[in-house]
């Protein structure tokens, strides 16, 4: 057991020794580095434009960024239980926090002389403080690593070294803002308007020195394992980073400011990189392990279709043919659990990117400072959409995606894509044909909103892949056995007949790259896997320089029973008060979706709000106040929300008190398997703020406004 528990933690990027093909590849990235590093130095001091854009731009990529690879260094953290891992991790949510007070108290960002209390020195000693606290966790990750002290799995719970981590990162970062801002008087002047003092000399040594040990601390504490030696490739950056941002430019918006920050998200993008690396090959061996499990099922029932006549070996065979089927449940739980995990433990940090960016869209009133917000919500967006392609795709493989097969009419399905796609086509002068598909009055056997997601994936890409004032065309035609096809037509380039066979593998987007069109390479992977589920085919008929035609084809079905169209609600606007009032218990361990749901609620003046962070100080909290709504999160330190949901309902005096669940496990057999426990309704994270406002003012009763 002990010698399994060792090779298993091998595969893991803190524990696998670094080989010589790692460290060819880190040099190379290093001296092509420092080569751009000695280019620019020279021009460090070249005055350029001031672009408002950039900073937001670079620091919410750089927060998502540090928090991502947070979160992937807490999860190997609860697996190894290495103190080091905490530690590292603690670094880069260290610098995500630094990063939005930088970006918070930058001058002319979102105020002339920026928000939380800041002056004209707070930006620059958070930058300084911010560099200089990275490097002395580094120092510590690499003092703590001792293979021989690791090898055992140390008693305690990781949840809660990973809640005192947090709650110690939380109160550094919030000390070393308030001292940069309220505190700016005690210290020394470093910037006097957009250019640096003297002073500024030796403060920006110190922090170059920090790098510089950090450095030469990991070099020293050997064996090098591969985090180890993308950390020194990290530390190279981090010192180009400094060296051009505040040594060697003049101020802000010189070349040397612009091209600092660029190796700074440099810095930040290696180690994720390399730990999402990690992710797909893990992921690809579960596919692995799956197929072999499907081979090793397959060749059972072979085997005992043989021997059905043999009855003194049938006893045998049934035996082996049980213990496969439980190998493949088994297999199955653990894929279940994986994309749970998975699904939680990367939309928790877009929950709160995402929700605080709406919660700013809806305060921001300048242009400028609009335009800032949303480049987040982009951003954000762009990969909560690329995470969710990903998981969507696994849950297909693994057969557990839902779907709800029902006669979806056509002209209908089509009507609703085009009017989605017609403003990307009206940018670009290119009209939507419909040849009478959006009157089509027959019905075809589908999921509607999967069968919708496929047709806007193609209605999009043959708008990206066409030309400018080009034609797309959408129509539906009759096919053989009693089927319909809906095809997609373009007036691109066209695709050559090699080219056709890779279009629905995933990633692999022939070179679109290399175009400037966007796109991540898994919507026609995703839109094949999507139909082949409904029971339908895709294919694609195209020559170069006539076009491409793609089309999918379903059963036709009756007219189904006529069903109500939704109204779309205006929500353009969430107002900041109203009648409804109450009592709000919301059990929740995460401080940053507190936050979120307690800055909601600040616009709701009637409504108090009352915070658990533990499962059964929860219940006690809610014999005690007798809540008018309880929100709850599944995932909790103490007891799990389910077991939370079931002292509830067995409670005479609670189990009438309505529960919403807030969690960011979005598998939808979880969804569906709570809801019909009699929970009001089950909310994903990312939490759209007005959807859970609405929801909030629908549950909670209308009360006056206490008088005095």
């Amino acid at each position: 057991m002990a010698r399994e528990l060792t090779d298993g933690r091998r595969v893991f990027l803190s524990t696998l020794p670094a080989g010589r093909g790692e460290r060819r590849l880190a040099l190379t990235v290093v001296l092509v580095s420092a080569a751009i590093f000695l280019t620019a130095v020279p021009f460090a001091k070249m005055p350029l434009a001031q672009i408002s854009a950039f900073i937001p731009i670079y620091e919410s990529a750089l927060v998502i960024n540090d928090l991502i690879t947070a979160v992937l260094l807490f999860g190997q953290f609860s697996f190894l239980r290495s103190r080091s891992l905490c530690v590292l991790a603690s670094g880069y949510l260290f610098t995500a926090l630094m990063t939005v007070s930088h970006a918070l108290t930058f001058p002319g960002l979102f105020s002339p002389t920026g928000l939380l209390g800041a002056g004209p020195q707070s930006t620059a000693w958070l930058y300084m403080l911010w560099h200089g606290g990275f490097p002395l966790l580094v120092i510590a990750y690499a003092l703590l690593k001792d293979a021989g002290r690791e090898t055992g799995r140390p008693r305690g719970r990781a949840g809660v070294a990973v809640l005192a981590s947090l709650a110690a990162v939380f109160v550094v970062a919030g000390g070393l803002t308030l001292l940069a801002t309220a505190g700016q008087d005690v210290l020394p002047a470093i910037m006097q308007g957009n250019h640096y003092t003297p002073a500024m000399t030796l403060v920006r040594s110190s922090t170059w020195v920090l790098s510089l040990l950090a450095l030469a601390v990991l070099w020293w504490r050997r064996p090098h394992a591969v985090l180890d030696l993308w950390l020194m490739v990290v530390m190279c950056a981090w010192l180009f980073d400094i060296a051009l941002a505040a040594v060697f430019n003049a101020g802000r918006f010189d070349l040397g400011f612009y091209a600092g920050r660029i190796y700074g998200l440099l810095a930040a993008s290696f180690v994720l990189m390399v730990l999402l690396l990690e992710n797909g090959k893990l992921y690809a061996r579960l596919v692995e392990a799956h197929e072999s499990e499907r081979r090793e099922r397959h060749r059972v029932q072979e085997r005992t279709t043989e021997l059905t006549a043999v009855n003194a070996e049938l006893a045998t065979e049934v035996t082996e043919r049980r213990r496969a089927e439980a190998e493949a449940e088994a297999a199955n739980r653990a894929k279940s659990e994986f994309l749970s995990r998975m699904s939680h433990e990367l939309r928790t940090p877009l929950n709160a990117i995402l929700g605080f960016a709406q919660l700013l869209e809806l305060e921001v009133r300048q242009p400028a400072d609009r335009e800032s917000v949303e480049q987040i919500l982009k951003g954000g967006r762009h990969l909560l959409g690329l995470i969710n392609e990903i998981l969507e795709i696994a849950r297909i493989e693994s057969g557990q995606l839902p779907l709800s097969p029902e006669p979806v009419p056509v002209g209908d399905a089509i009507q609703r894509v085009l009017d989605l796609a017609r403003p990307l086509a009206a940018a670009r002068d290119i009209e939507l044909d419909t040849a009478g598909a959006a009157l089509h009055p027959r019905h075809v056997w589908a999921d509607q909103q999967r069968l919708q997601q496929v047709l806007l994936n193609l209605v999009s890409n043959g708008i990206k892949y066409n030309r400018d004032g080009g034609r797309l065309t959408v129509a539906c035609d009759a096919a053989q056995d009693g089927r319909l096809r809906i095809r997609v037509t373009d007036t691109g380039p066209g695709i050559a007949a090699a080219l056709q066979e890779r279009l629905f593998q995933p990633f692999d987007r022939l070179g679109a790259e290399q175009r400037g069109v966007e796109g991540t390479g898994l919507g026609l992977a995703l839109s094949k896997r999507l139909v082949e589920a409904m029971g339908g085919t895709i294919g694609v008929e195209s020559q170069p320089s006539a076009g491409s035609t793609f089309w999918v084809e379903f059963l036709q079905a009756e007219s189904p029973v006529a069903r109500q169209e939704r109204s779309e609600s205006d929500v353009t606007a969430l107002p900041t008060s109203s009648e409804q009032g109450g009592t709000v218990l919301y059990i929740e361990d995460n401080l940053s979706n507190l936050r979120l749901v307690e800055r909601t609620m600040s616009r709701r003046p009637r409504v108090k709000l009352i915070p658990a962070m533990q499962g059964r100080l929860g219940l006690a909290l809610a014999r005690q106040h007798r809540p008018d709504l309880i929100l709850l999160d599944l995932h909790l330190p103490d007891i799990s929300g389910e077991e939370v949901l079931r002292e509830l309902h067995g409670d005479p005096e609670l189990r009438q008190t309505p529960v919403i669940v807030l969690s960011a496990d979005a598998t939808p057999g979880q969804v569906q398997r709570l809801l019909a426990t009699g929970v009001r309704a089950y909310l994903t994270k990312p939490l759209d703020v007005r959807q859970f406002v609405a929801l909030l003012d629908e549950t909670l009763p209308a009360r006056e406004m206490p008088d005095g």
